[in-house]
């Protein structure tokens, strides 16, 4: 089966745009049909594999039911990492730095996707208040093997255009491959953001291990 480049940047998640811009750089496996690029499928599965990326072509109701299961927060949390001391003075250098430090998404996709979340910051502020920003794309990531939360904290508070007003130094990126899941993720962890003694904590940068165990604690109470 051949694909065009926009079968593929809808395969993928991204833009037309970058399909170019990677062609342009040699990073795909390409052939071209008179004036148009296209892709053989067997070829896309063999680079998809080798950078260990999701690309599933079938259709997209039989796409989200292969990705339907639900995995708690803790879990997404474990995929995605924590990273600590990020320097940035303003909501793109913050978007952008902590897409440098987050190691589960391929270096291929963080233009795109830190092109996706200032966009996303355009429209309105993920910044939710206390201090605490939950960025993530209009569109999930359907080229992500698995849901990721990557929790970033900041050297020091930046003005993120938040709700409150209030200077943001904790941000969690919540990137999922489906809706659903993402729906999930983001309600758990608003609900684990409304507990108190939960936000005190984080403000103490706990070493991951802890910050996984108090949301495992917490997630278990979560009538959802």
């Amino acid at each position: 089966m051949e694909l065009s480049v926009f079968d593929l940047s809808k395969s993928l998640s991204v833009s037309p745009n970058t399909i170019e811009r990677w062609l342009r750089q040699g990073k795909l496996p390409v052939f071209k049909k008179g004036a148009n690029y296209r892709f053989h499928t067997s070829e896309l599965e063999q680079w998809a594999s080798k950078h260990n990326i999701s690309l599933n072509l079938m259709d997209k109701d039989a796409l989200e039911k292969e990705k339907e299961s639900i995995i708690p927060l803790s879990d997404a949390v474990k995929n995605g990492g924590v990273y600590f001391d990020i320097q940035a003075n303003d909501v793109n250098s913050i978007l952008k730095a902590c897409l440098e430090k987050i190691s589960g998404i391929s270096d291929d996709f963080k233009e795109d996707l830190f092109e996706r979340l200032v966009e996303r910051e355009k429209a309105l502020s993920t910044g939710i208040g206390n201090g605490i920003a939950i960025p993530h794309p209009r569109e999930q990531l359907s080229y992500l093997t698995r849901p990721m939360v990557s929790v970033c904290f900041l050297e020091h508070p930046v003005d993120y255009k938040a709700l409150d007003n209030q200077p943001v130094s904790i941000l969690f990126f919540l990137l999922s491959p489906t809706l659903r899941m993402h729906l999930h993720l983001l309600s758990v962890l608003s609900f684990c953001l409304r507990d108190y003694q939960f936000t005190n904590f984080l403000k103490s940068r706990p070493d991951p291990l802890a910050l996984v165990e108090k949301i495992e604690v917490l997630q278990k109470t979560n009538p959802i």
